[in-house]
């Protein structure tokens, strides 16, 4: 899921690199791009460098890479060597393999002798980057000898190699495929199981990518109990969290399990405000307004001045009942910023929104002063003048209703509500 902005591609490395290799990996590329000269570029090299410098943006950025495994194929200088030629090691293979069917003494020593030129075979075939004749000189080499541990780890190397370039390339039912291999021989291997986690997931299989999510997780909490300081593993943790709780949003709008996802966040980091707002934001979606009212709360009491949190604090309150709380708390928003639109925004619908419930329901007083506050907001509102027309006129005070719906057609000519209105007042009715 690497993309061309993503760090590692950047500064030319792999996940997985070392704050030493990272360190050199900018100044090389600094010396390359002066920055005086190629400022842009080096606004781009200057960004990668900082989020693999920082924990919390590297663990970001490193949930969704795929994980290079780092290591070394193990060939003796005999099966690294150019001789004998490649149609001999296939005559004598053939030969070999020909003795081992046979059976009787000769047998054992024929079969050690095939899994010697398989594994030379293989070499051969990785050095020409054929890959996948590679794994099937090693896998046939396998079944001659399931002992092999150089075999082994040879085929299980090539299982994870292959994997990665096929995902990178967007391969992912091939990668899957060899990595799941890779796995039975290796069920402990963290970095392929977090592989698998990714591209099941990229692939749309959401059942096996919860397994290996979840296997994924559990072993980063194990890490994270051997090495509770490490800034790292932690937001790897938090990551996964908020990645679980917006998925089950996103696509099964579980809104319970999405909380519990964003109250591991906090139960690591209790300052996280992304999981603080999920949270709330969830609660509101769910019409659990006293349990968003509670939460709000403690968001404001740490930080009194976010007018974001402010202006969901209000609809909670609205939504609880606590009316004049809630206007109150928007006053208080407009005070700390008076240009906000969205705090208006907010005002206007509320005041609306239950200037029209009261009206509907028979309660005209109560009405009146909602459209009456939006008037002081908005004194040449024709929509504004047509609702207090509207609830005069339910209140039975035909003067005041006639009144405002004069301005509105002052104020919009081609208003046919309000028309309508007067005229039916006109007459009478």
């Amino acid at each position: 899921m690497a993309t061309s902005t993503n760090p590692y591609t950047v500064l030319n490395l792999r996940k997985g690199a070392s704050e030493e290799e990272i360190k050199q990996a900018y100044f090389e590329m600094v010396k390359k791009w002066d920055p005086e000269r190629h400022t842009e570029r080096f606004m781009v090299i200057q960004q990668a460098y900082e989020k693999l410098r920082d924990p919390q943006k590297r663990a970001k950025e490193d949930l969704f890479t795929y994980n290079y495994v780092r290591g070394e194929f193990n060939f003796t200088a005999a099966e690294r060597g150019e001789e004998p030629t490649t149609d001999d090691l296939m005559k004598r293979l053939t030969a070999a393999q020909a003795q081992v069917e046979q059976g009787g003494e000769a047998a054992n020593g024929a079969r050690g002798e095939a899994v010697t030129l398989l594994l030379t075979l293989s070499f051969r075939h990785f050095r020409r980057k054929q890959w996948r004749e590679a794994i099937d000189d090693l896998v046939h080499a396998l079944q001659m000898d399931p002992t092999n541990q150089r075999g082994k780890n040879n085929l299980n190397l090539a299982y994870m190699r292959l994997g990665w370039s096929y995902a990178t390339n967007n391969l992912i039912k091939e990668a899957i495929e060899l990595w799941e291999l890779s796995l039975q021989m290796n069920p402990d291997n963290l970095p392929i199981i977090h592989n698998l986690a990714i591209a099941t997931e990229s692939d749309g299989d959401r059942d096996r990518s919860e397994r290996y999510w979840g296997e994924t997780l559990r072993r980063w909490k194990l890490m994270l109990d051997e090495e509770p300081e490490n800034e790292y593993i932690k937001n790897l943790i938090i990551e996964i969290h908020k990645h679980f709780g917006g998925r089950r949003l996103d696509t099964r709008h579980e809104g319970e399990a999405a909380i519990e996802e964003y109250k591991e966040v906090l139960k690591i980091n209790p300052d996280d405000f992304e999981a603080q707002m999920k949270i709330a934001e969830t609660l509101m979606e769910e019409k659990r307004f006293g349990e968003a009212v509670a939460e709000l709360r403690k968001m404001v009491q740490r930080q009194p001045t976010n007018v974001q949190v402010l202006n969901l604090f209000s609809w909670a309150l609205l939504n609880s009942g606590e009316i004049d709380a809630a206007f109150t708390n928007w006053q208080r928003c407009l005070k700390i910023d008076p240009k906000n639109y969205s705090i208006t925004e907010s005002i206007v619908k509320a005041r609306f929104d239950l200037g029209r419930k009261c009206r509907d329901s028979g309660q005209f007083t109560p009405a009146l002063v909602h459209f009456k506050a939006l008037l002081k907001l908005f004194p040449k509102n024709a929509e504004v003048h047509r609702e207090l027309a509207k609830t005069y006129l339910g209140k039975g005070d035909r003067a005041s209703a006639y009144r405002h719906l004069q301005l509105v057609i002052k104020l919009d000519p081609r208003d046919r509500e309000a028309k309508r209105l007067l005229s039916e007042l006109k007459m009478g009715r």
